[in-house]
């Protein structure tokens, strides 16, 4: 079972890989503006490791927000 800081990475993870997805951003694209790995990337993508604060900040610098339409549906 997941804990709740478990669900919230996540979360986070999947909304990123939403926001990077409805971009037109590859992974690729997103590691190399914040400075980290494909791997590690993919990684907090899917919740398996938890982004530093930098990776965090960094990456919300990247990425786009989610057309409204799009987060109304995610948050249903």
């Amino acid at each position: 079972m997941l804990g709740m800081l478990s669900r919230y990475i996540l979360h986070v993870g999947m909304m990123w890989r939403l926001r990077r997805i409805a971009a037109g951003l590859r992974q690729q694209d997103v590691a190399d503006r914040v400075g980290i790995t494909t791997t590690r990337l993919s990684a907090i993508e899917r919740g398996e490791q938890e982004p530093s604060e930098l990776d965090r900040k960094s990456i919300e610098r990247v990425l786009p927000d989610l057309p409204s339409s799009l987060e109304r549906r995610s948050n249903h």
